[in-house]
């Protein structure tokens, strides 16, 4: 994305810099001012036949009619704050309109109600957020793979030299020319944590509540770099997921799931994402900077990088979102309380039993 030429807070990046290994970014059409995320999940509290019919209604919800998403990519949850085997879609739009059509029709609780009487096993919840492109930082280490934000239309991937320093991340947002997106004084937490089954939870963000979603792609990787890349690099990433996982509080991670894709038939591909909420940006950038977790996940990435040169397959990615107050709105039905946001941000609740 094009920096801006004048700032009032300076760039972190060292001066004559020249990074280690190329990236790229990605950079909307100038149409398009805003991108608009949703994520919506199916969740099986006993592991039965309807989770099934629920996953394909949301399935067809997404695919069927006139106006459909720009994009979409499907998962199932296998760590993280959900329950394992959750099916979950993310679906991306540049419209307000066609975004603000297709949603209003979703009405998960009215879906769940049309289960019929098996209905309290299957949890439905969906996170969605509006993210204006000055607030939103992307970094890609190849270009041979289209994930996430990526496959919108018109969209263009220049290289960039704003990564492999700590500050590169918020070099790579435009807002942070005139923006230090700094903690709200005041964070609101639930006094009390829902029980969410038998309840519709609903709530949204406070100010600059950022979320991240962070890709690895290794379907094309040969033999030797499949098994580097699995017998190293990946679980040092599950170490720094699990760490913040089990230090929520400390790392201000809200909500964080981790994702494996799956292809059209709904079989599980080499490719997996850390997608969910966190506090805020500086909470990310102290973690990402400090803690020896993270350190080893990036020492990792540049290695393996070096040590299969230009002719490695391995992609990461990433794309985050600071958001303003009000821009994600969260909605939970029948789900167990430690799906998504819901230890951690103020909902509403009504009970699904009258």
């Amino acid at each position: 994305m094009v920096q801006a030429t004048v700032r009032t807070f300076p760039l972190k990046q060292p001066k004559n810099y020249e990074a280690p290994v190329p990236r790229w970014t990605l950079q909307c059409p100038d149409t398009v001012k805003r991108v608009y995320t949703l994520y919506v999940g199916v969740q099986s509290n006993a592991g039965n036949t309807l989770a099934g019919q629920a996953e394909a209604d949301i399935d067809r919800w997404l695919s069927a009619g006139t106006i459909k998403p720009a994009a979409i990519d499907a998962f199932r949850v296998t760590e993280g704050f959900d329950r394992p085997e959750t099916r979950v879609w993310v679906a991306y739009w540049v419209d307000d309109e066609d975004f603000h059509s297709q949603f209003e029709t979703l009405q998960l609780a009215e879906r769940w109600r049309a289960l019929g009487s098996d209905k309290h096993s299957i949890g439905l919840w969906c996170e969605h957020f509006i993210t204006p492109v000055d607030r939103l930082e992307t970094n890609y280490s190849r270009l041979d793979h289209k994930p996430g934000l990526a496959q919108l239309p018109g969209v263009e991937q220049p290289g960039h030299n704003l990564s492999a320093y700590w500050g590169a991340g918020r070099d790579r947002l435009p807002a942070a020319a005139h923006d230090l997106f700094e903690k709200p004084e005041f964070i609101p937490q639930p006094t009390v944590v829902p029980k969410g089954i038998g309840e519709h939870l609903t709530g949204t963000n406070y100010n600059n509540m950022c979320h991240i979603r962070s890709g690895q792609y290794w379907e094309k990787c040969p033999d030797d770099e499949r098994i580097a890349y699995e017998e190293n690099l990946q679980q040092t990433l599950m170490t720094g997921m699990r760490y913040l996982w089990a230090h929520p509080e400390e790392t201000g991670t809200i909500g964080l799931r981790f994702l494996q894709n799956t292809n059209s038939d709904g079989e599980l591909m080499k490719e997996t994402c850390g997608a969910g909420f966190h506090r805020n940006w500086a909470d990310l950038e102290k973690w990402s900077s400090r803690h020896p977790s993270h350190l080893a996940i990036f020492n990792g990435a540049i290695a393996h990088a070096k040590k299969f040169g230009e002719g490695r397959k391995l992609m990461t990615w990433h794309e985050v979102s600071i958001l303003k107050e009000g821009e994600a709105q969260f909605e939970y039905v029948n789900c167990a309380p430690e799906t998504g946001v819901i230890r951690w941000v103020p909902l509403q609740s009504r009970s699904l039993m009258s």
